[in-house]
């Protein structure tokens, strides 16, 4: 690249001077990276940052009963949010990126809102729910919870469709800002009214507008019509009804996730917080801090499929579209599975040297968060179960680019209930341990990377036959129209 003159105060040769900094070849790669792990892991990086600013910042002011309660809020808004957030978002991003590829755009915006409107009342009944099933009180927690829930819904779906038409400077941007108000009106009122509610109200005011800015964003690259929203709520539904395995899919993946901590929450060693939050703080929080550390899996991968695995597929479908032979369609299917594997391998030794760090932290991180000796050793077994999941999560996402929805579906649920049997196994014989999920990830992860390499390489049989619904007649997935 070559750097641009800078010559006189001409503001457009200052931007493009920022611009050869922040694009370079050192700086370019840190940003997309930065870029990539905001758009992955944003939800989850927003409770962590509210956390960790409440817990150094409120303690005093609160006391530690009152601040219990105010991270169990934002833990269990961000756990119910997912649940029906993930498989609606999914959906709506699938929808959004054929939309703007086939018809230029018409509809994402009632794709959006619909879907939006969706996961935001499911995840207010779900949260009414819980309230009710627990004895949430008093009042004020239990309305500030279900509102935060459906706000955290409400910006997982807006990540998926902002991803979906590739707005990430957009989505970037309106992220941060929601933050920093965030940050501003939790630190405005802890000076004002400190309590709970006001706490829970005042981080969800940053969510709203980082939603907000969501929908502006797409209502003015699209524009918006009343009359359309109708359309858009139709086809989302038969879309949800065609998909269901995908979203029954991610559903499980979800819960798979939750399921040991859950185990934990609901049992014998399960307590209640004075607002009547359940919880397990020796496992959630040795947990909580293991799972951080997949993050740069969640990026690098979707980095590595906006790049190379989308310029593969690209080559494989030119050659379709060329009608070229049996071979070079061949050929084409080997380069794609090459480019995978040794994408795979890259990501996967990444993610092995942050593990590894983190596992030689361990004991520094165990006495700066004050962890006793069982929760380092737990910590050091849970950090290695994140990395095994990893590769399971990184195997699963080939299943799916191979649209082998089913073979995903069994697979997560392989994992739901290894995970769930492996809890109340390794609890009956060892007591408190990580080894659940560990053997969990290990099982899932070797299955599903065989699984996967093997549809990599039947690719091409894949796209005409197996996955084709138009050669199936009673095939769940096929519309109406085509049989």
């Amino acid at each position: 690249m070559t750097r641009p003159s800078a010559v006189g105060p001409d503001w457009s040769n200052r931007a493009e001077e920022v611009g050869w900094w922040f694009g370079g070849s050192i700086l370019g790669p840190t940003r997309r990276f930065a870029a990539a792990i905001i758009i992955t892991a944003g939800p989850w990086l927003v409770a962590v940052a509210a956390l960790a600013v409440i817990t150094t910042s409120m303690l005093p002011v609160l006391g530690k009963s009152a601040l219990e309660d105010l991270n169990l809020s934002v833990i269990y808004a961000f756990c119910l949010a997912p649940l029906v957030a993930g498989p609606i978002g999914a959906v709506a991003a699938r929808m959004v990126r054929r939309a703007v590829e086939e018809s230029a755009g018409r509809l994402v915006s009632e794709i959006f809102l619909t879907a939006a409107i969706t996961a935001g009342l499911l995840t207010q009944a779900l949260a009414m729910i819980l309230c009710m099933a627990l004895g949430i009180a008093p009042l004020g927690i239990a309305v500030a919870l279900i509102f935060l829930a459906v706000s955290a819904a409400l910006l997982w779906v807006g990540f998926a469709v902002l991803c979906a038409f590739r707005s990430y400077g957009v989505l970037i941007a309106a992220f941060s800002a929601g933050m920093a108000l965030s940050v501003a009106c939790t630190m405005l009122a802890a000076r004002v009214q400190p309590t709970v509610e006001m706490l829970v109200w005042s981080f969800s005011a940053g969510l709203s507008l980082t939603i907000a800015l969501f929908f502006l964003h797409a209502f003015r690259r699209f524009g918006r019509s009343s009359a359309d929203l109708s359309v858009a709520a139709l086809r989302l539904k038969a879309e949800l009804w065609r998909s269901r395995i995908l979203v029954i899919s991610v559903l499980v993946a979800i819960c798979g996730v939750w399921a040991d901590k859950w185990f934990f929450w609901f049992g014998p060693l399960g307590v209640q917080s004075s607002a009547g939050f359940l919880h397990y703080p020796p496992y959630d929080s040795v947990m909580f801090l293991a799972h951080l550390s997949i993050v740069p899996t969640f990026a690098s991968m979707l980095l590595f499929q906006d790049h190379d695995i989308e310029a593969a597929i690209a080559v494989f479908r030119r050659s379709l579209k060329d009608n070229a032979t049996h071979a070079v369609i061949r050929e084409s299917v080997e380069r794609l599975g090459s480019v995978v594997l040794s994408g795979v391998l890259r990501i996967a030794f990444v993610q092995g040297v942050v593990t590894s760090g983190l596992v030689l932290m361990s004991p520094l991180l165990s006495e700066t968060l004050a962890f006793s000796f069982r929760q380092l050793l737990l910590l050091q077994v849970a950090l290695i179960a994140v990395y095994l999941q990893s590769l399971f999560y990184l195997a699963g996402s080939i299943l799916v680019l191979c649209s082998q929805s089913r073979l995903f579906a069994l697979v997560q649920l392989l994992f739901l209930m290894t995970n769930l049997i492996g809890s109340f196994a390794f609890f009956s014989t060892m007591g408190v341990s990580a080894y659940a999920i560990f053997s969990a990830s290990l099982v899932c992860a070797v299955v599903t990377l065989l699984l996967a390499f093997r549809s990599l390489r039947l690719y091409d049989y894949l796209v005409f036959v197996g996955e084709n619904d138009s050669l199936y007649p009673d095939h769940p997935g096929q519309t109406q129209t085509s049989k």
